[in-house]
């Protein structure tokens, strides 16, 4: 039989254990033909074992099935496995499979487990001699992929120097976790767990940057976090912080339309509401004007009071940058600044 038309013929029973050993019993070639791949790369147990069908697994495995195949996306069994616990504790257990085998070359089985956030699986990984201080091509390792709160816990417990080890661009654990936005209680639960458990002081932690200049409680600023920034600065994080181009929470709260930010930090002592950035030397008064926030313009007008003649580097104030209407459309921005002057 051609071997494609073997592939194809077996894999209309890769879902019934009792079909496909009866195919693979009928037909002599089955044994020399068994790791045949697909277009893709995939072989009969790469099928199996993405259907989490451990029964069809074994049969194939009888019959020599390869069970490190790899295929044109660099993806093995267990990685086609990942969400099953039984199909990888069959895997790891009966096959011996390496627990380490990276797809492309960077995504080890652990990693993929932590960003779907499947505990059960990073613990038995991890058991099973999973290294926790792999990293993905940027630099994230199954810490910082992590989503799930206990996960992250346990991650960080079994293997701490993860919270400093950053990626690509620089980042932290702690700024992936000060950065989520859709739910801020675990947030701030998985920040100060990992905070707590850092092994550099804290002052270096608050301190450290990504490559684009922005640290944590820039990230909890952006994520509109109010607790876990007010925890920040109760632990000593300067509230004048830029990032690179010279942009601090105030910039980045008027630039992304967060009035709620704006008003806490208006809690705060010392800040410069009129302070350009180092880039365009926009305020904080022409990033609301450029982006069309008008409640965050009449905020910064009305409440503090903020300068509307500053210019940037062009000679353009806050009201020129809201009447390029042909490009934005603020109008309204621009009558309520021109009135306001």
């Amino acid at each position: 039989m051609n071997k494609t038309r073997f592939l194809q013929k077996a894999v209309r029973h890769i879902d019934n254990a009792g079909q496909i050993r009866q195919f693979l019993e009928s037909h002599p070639e089955a044994q020399r033909d068994i790791n045949e791949k697909d277009e893709h790369g995939d072989t009969l147990l790469h099928f199996a074992s993405r259907i989490h069908n451990m029964d069809v697994m074994a049969v194939l495995l009888e019959f020599g099935a390869d069970p490190e195949a790899v295929n044109e996306h660099g993806r093995r069994p267990i990685h086609e496995v990942i969400d099953s616990l039984a199909c990888v504790q069959f895997l790891v257990e009966k096959c011996h499979v390496d627990v380490n085998a990276m797809k492309r070359g960077d995504w080890t089985p652990v990693m993929i487990a932590a960003l779907k956030g499947n505990l059960e699986i990073v613990k038995f990984l991890t058991a099973s001699g999973a290294l926790l201080n792999r990293h993905t091509r940027d630099g994230r390792t199954a810490l910082y992929l992590a989503v799930q709160e206990e996960l992250s816990k346990y991650l960080t417990d079994q293997y701490p120097a993860a919270i400093t080890q950053a990626t690509n661009s620089g980042r932290f654990p702690t700024q992936a976790a000060a950065a989520l936005h859709n739910d801020h209680e675990a947030a701030i639960d998985i920040t100060h767990y990992l905070l707590s458990h850092a092994i550099i002081p804290l002052p270096k932690l608050l301190g450290h940057r990504d490559n684009s200049g922005r640290n944590m409680l820039l990230d909890s600023a952006v994520s509109q976090n109010l607790p876990l920034l007010q925890f920040l600065l109760d632990q000593g994080a300067d509230a004048n912080d830029a990032d690179s181009l010279g942009r601090n929470m105030i910039h980045h709260a008027a630039m992304m339309g967060h009035l709620n930010v704006l008003q806490m930090l208006n809690t705060l002592e010392g800040l410069n509401w009129n302070a350009p950035d180092a880039w365009d030397y926009w305020t904080p008064l022409m990033h609301a004007a450029r982006q069309g926030h008008f409640d965050i313009v009449k905020y910064l007008m009305e409440s503090i009071q903020v300068d509307p003649t500053s210019k940037d580097k062009q000679g353009r104030t806050a009201q020129a940058l809201a009447r390029i209407a042909l490009l934005w459309h603020h109008d309204a921005i621009a009558a309520y600044l021109s009135s306001s002057s």
